[in-house]
């Protein structure tokens, strides 16, 4: 049976692809800077948060680099392309949609690990320094890894399916059935908790952590009484929760109402714009980050954007 791979969609898949172009760009020259000074700092991995946020530029480097690209060829060429018959097409829109949904389950558990990370550095510091080793920040990231791979594998037997949607222009998951919207809200609910529970009971003890921070030994990302607890964490959650926050609206709404596929489209847009803005919150607030690139381009932390930023915190 031959499937169909041509783009029917009321937007311009070409404009689309563009925007695509740009950020996939940003991202690479963003995650790329980052990802290089972290290597060079050798005595950050000696912190658990270095390997969380690694994890986190490692996630999105993956999603531009072997995703990202499918969706603009296909969406400038208005057809899926990848392959000479259908089931090579099938096979390489598997793959891409796989790839994606892979990755967006990396990141959304990487969060959760990290805003575990931070509560036990700032709730329970003595047990952070005990526990939280190197070894086990990267055993807990690798099984992050491997747990999203195989949670990427449900499509395949028939908990959701992945095929090109010829209104979005590129490969997804199509026709999402009850069981995989039940081990979806799961997911987010198992996520989404640990985040908000975790960050609840840090800021509960704001005050605390602060007058008894002379036990904390070393430096931190999460450390700073300047940035004070919003800081890196604070900052990412809002960028990645607008992300996911219209995800969720879009997929508890579409229960009820028919959504234009240009939501979806923007969705993706926002997303893809967070693997942009994740690194560039990471290079303000990471001292590690931040202290080469002052010492290589001193004028990047003194224009007046940032200055408000310092303002604030």
């Amino acid at each position: 049976m031959e499937g169909n791979f041509t783009f029917t969609g009321k937007f311009s898949g070409q404009a689309v692809a563009a925007v695509f172009t740009v950020e996939m760009i940003l991202a690479l020259i963003a995650n790329g800077v980052v990802l290089s000074i972290t290597l060079y700092q050798k005595k950050s991995w000696k912190q658990s948060s270095t390997i969380f946020f690694t994890s986190l530029i490692l996630a999105h480097l993956v999603l531009n680099l072997l995703h990202l690209p499918f969706a603009v060829i296909a969406l400038a060429a208005g057809e899926w392309i990848f392959g000479s018959t259908d089931e090579e097409k099938r096979g390489t829109c598997t793959f891409a949609s796989y790839l994606y949904w892979y990755i967006v389950d990396v990141i959304s558990m990487t969060l959760a690990a990290i805003s575990f990370d931070r509560f036990l550095f700032i709730v329970k510091p003595h047990l952070h320094k005990w526990f939280m080793r190197p070894w086990v920040a990267l055993t807990l990231t690798i099984a992050i890894w491997i747990l999203c791979a195989v949670l990427g594998t449900l499509p395949f037997i028939n908990i959701g399916h992945y095929s090109y949607d010829v209104e979005l222009g590129f490969c997804s998951i199509v026709g999402v059935d009850i069981a995989a919207f039940v081990l979806i809200l799961v997911i987010i609910f198992l996520v989404v908790g640990t985040i908000f529970v975790t960050s609840l009971w840090t800021f509960c003890v704001t005050k605390s952590y602060f007058k008894d921070q002379s036990v904390i030994a070393g430096e931190s990302v999460y450390a700073s009484k300047k940035k004070r607890l919003f800081g890196i964490f604070g900052s990412m959650l809002i960028v990645y929760g607008t992300a996911y926050l219209i995800a969720a609206l879009g997929f508890l709404l579409q229960i009820f109402i028919f959504l234009p596929y240009e939501f979806y489209v923007t969705n993706y847009i926002v997303f893809c714009f967070v693997t942009i803005a994740s690194p560039i919150i990471q290079s303000y607030f990471r001292p590690e980050i931040k202290s080469v690139l002052v010492s290589r381009c001193p004028l990047l932390f003194t224009c007046v954007c940032c200055s408000c930023v310092h303002s604030i915190y």
